[in-house]
């Protein structure tokens, strides 16, 4: 009986330690705030914990490797450019620095930005729309914040780059290019960031339209998720000097849909690499989107498409997936027809997800960008 009391008292005192309150942080494509919500993983609600003005708005939004500091995109600057903000705790968000981008480019918007997780922890920004050809490398000051762009580079003509990674031993940098229908590959140099160029691959498919890019920390695989055909592949990169696509594709709408009336958004590795989470835009605003979610192995290999279920939207320009930091079967989803956030979540079984909780965010059309969790 004293036995069984222990143990009861155990289990009651892991599930007390794994329930928290877990903060994330929200953008706006053309509203001049970031958004602090909270979620309750034992309650299951989600509620605004800050608006915070800001003086740009943000079609991507990144951290960087220690949370202390925010890199974003300018979504309405004249000259494209990039923000970053210092991170106090998930409260007090500081504006510290702009940079414009590549000059080349300046008929376009900067789009995407992510951060090398390792020094010399430099910041990558892309360009699209118009010229789009650009890419910046920027450096970072001892505090984190922006510092310059230390290299400007170009794709091609007619390039379009939508999203990018950063290998696992941050050797190299993956760009998804929608306008190519391609996927490069640069080499990362380990003293200051700067790239150089190592590959071009062009899809199999034609108008296929890669528009994010994921690398599994083992090394070996990449995996795309593409825009015109609605599709999550997968890569092996053993050869970088031409990624192998493989055979095992995924779809993301349902038998007998048509591809041209979605436009797919967004791909990312669960917390543990258990899963990869995918979702799926709607273009007509009264159609809903999808959400799906993937085995992976150990190696990376896709071993297997759990399900296929609809969103409670279209999405938007948004229906970004951001897996939560503390559970592989959590992910929050954000939509820009109204403007709402969702966590949804996983059953026990990998059959189905569905939402757990939703916030709307009105705030004028602007909202929501991407999400990204900071605890």
């Amino acid at each position: 009986m004293h036995f069984k009391r222990a143990i009861l008292g155990v289990a009651t005192s892991v599930a007390l330690a794994s329930a928290a309150k877990h903060q994330l942080f929200v953008g706006s494509f053309s509203t001049k705030f970031l958004y602090t919500l909270e979620y309750d993983d034992s309650l299951q609600t989600l509620g605004l914990a800050e608006t915070i003005p800001v003086n740009s708005a943000s079609s991507w939004i990144a951290l960087s490797y220690d949370k202390k500091n925010l890199y974003a995109t300018d979504w309405e600057a004249v000259v494209p450019s990039f923000v970053s903000y210092s991170v106090d705790d998930a409260r007090t968000i500081t504006y510290e620095r702009r940079i414009s981008g590549d000059m080349s480019c300046s008929d376009s918007k900067s789009i995407f930005i992510t951060a090398n997780p390792n020094t010399p922890y430099t910041v990558y920004g892309n360009f699209f729309y118009g010229n789009a050809k650009c890419g910046s490398v920027m450096s970072v000051s001892a505090n984190g914040s922006l510092s310059s762009v230390i290299q400007g580079f170009n794709y091609a003509d007619g390039s379009a780059v939508h999203g990018t990674a950063i290998s696992p031993n941050s050797q190299y940098l993956y760009s998804a290019d929608h306008g190519t229908n391609s996927i490069w590959v640069h080499r990362m140099d380990d003293i200051d960031g700067t790239l150089k160029y190592l590959s071009q691959s062009v899809m199999p498919t034609e108008n296929a339209k890669p528009r994010h890019v994921v690398a599994h920390p083992e090394g070996k695989y990449i995996y795309a998720v593409m825009e015109g055909t609605s599709e999550v592949v997968q890569f092996s990169t053993s050869h970088l000097n031409n990624l192998t696509a493989l055979q095992d594709k995924f779809s993301l709408i349902k038998e007998g849909e048509d591809p041209s009336d979605f436009w797919a958004d967004e791909i990312a590795l669960s917390a543990n690499n258990l899963y990869l989470w995918a979702s799926n835009r709607a273009h007509d605003s009264g159609r809903k989107g999808y959400i799906s979610a993937f085995q992976v192995g150990e190696d990376g290999h896709i071993t297997q498409q759990y399900f296929l279920t609809e969103t409670t939207s279209s999405g938007g320009f948004a229906n970004a997936v951001a897996p939560s930091l503390f559970d592989d079967r959590v992910v929050a989803i954000t939509d820009n027809t109204t403007g709402f956030v969702e966590v949804w979540k996983m059953n026990g079984e990998n059959t189905q997800a569905v939402p757990v909780a939703h916030l709307d965010i009105k705030d004028g059309g602007g909202c929501c960008a991407n999400a990204v969790w900071y605890s």
